[in-house]
């Protein structure tokens, strides 16, 4: 159950300069999403709201505040590993956002791990400018942008979910208003050791180039140790077993019908004004 369906969290992964300042926008790795990072571990905590959701999970959200702007965060804190029955895990959250990096596919908001009243847990970037995939079936309306680019988006989220084994909920893919850019929340159940990849990932027949890329690229060695601090060994071994599984699809696939038939350049929306610093009273 998604615990996060009250609220709507959406990525800062626009393109955009430095400042935090009412008429910033956020930006992809590098400078913007590297400040956002710093943002979150550092600003002051103003406020703590408990309460305000429901759910297995039950998150704080968290104003932060610093000299520029005010931003809020939702706080969770939950760390019911595996092999507990029903795992639940911020450290999950932590794990997919630091795969996501790790494959160059920016589709998580930036996230960190953070002491907030005595308790150790994930903070994750708060913002309101966006529709869950379900609102948007419901009301019928278009949102902005590409339909085209947004399927795309939605068959590398596809892969990505494979990937790090989290089942969709229509709850937890966001979709900014102004663009139509795709992001993906919640991976608090994330990473069963299963090495098998998902129904819709075995059925896929295309993936973007830059997952393709980041899949291909990885290194091992490297991925174990940026993650072994949130999974056990069962977790990034069943994790490595479906990179291996994907690639090996997708090479097939390009040995059959040519890449051009297989792999897709993902339109990104740039003009993303979500990332915006505000003060909040």
């Amino acid at each position: 159950m998604n615990i996060l369906s009250f609220a709507l969290i959406v990525g800062v992964l626009g393109t955009g300069g430095g400042g935090r300042g009412p008429d910033a926008q956020a930006a992809p790795p590098g400078g913007g999403q590297l400040e956002l990072e710093g943002f979150l571990k550092n600003a002051k905590i103003a406020s703590v709201e408990k309460n305000v959701a429901t759910g297995r999970g039950a998150p704080w959200r968290v104003t932060l505040r610093d000299a520029a702007c005010s931003r809020r965060g939702f706080f969770k804190y939950i760390n019911a590993r595996r092999p507990q029955i029903a795992p639940m895990s911020y450290k999950y959250e932590i794990a997919a956002y630091a795969l996501s990096k790790l494959v160059d596919t920016p589709i998580i908001p930036p996230i960190i791990e953070r002491d907030v009243e005595g308790k150790k847990g994930s903070l994750q970037i708060f913002l309101e400018t966006c529709v869950s995939d379900i609102e948007r079936r419901k009301s019928g309306k278009p949102v902005s942008g590409d339909p085209v680019a947004l399927a795309n988006a939605f068959d590398e989220l596809t892969l990505f979910e494979a990937l790090t084994a989290c089942e969709r909920d229509p709850n937890d893919v966001l979709i900014h208003k102004d663009t139509g850019r795709l992001c993906r929340v919640d991976f608090a159940e994330a990473f069963d050791p299963t090495p098998e990849l998902s129904p819709a990932a075995a059925a896929a027949g295309r993936c973007s180039r830059r997952l393709y890329a980041g899949l291909r690229d990885l290194d091992p060695a490297a991925a174990e140790a940026a993650l072994a601090p949130f999974l056990n060994a069962a977790e990034i071994k069943g994790l490595l077993v479906r990179r291996m599984l994907l690639l090996e699809k997708f090479k097939t696939l390009i040995g059959a019908k040519g890449e051009a038939a297989v792999l897709f350049d993902l339109a990104v929306p740039t003009s993303d004004r979500e990332g915006a610093g505000k003060r909040i009273p």
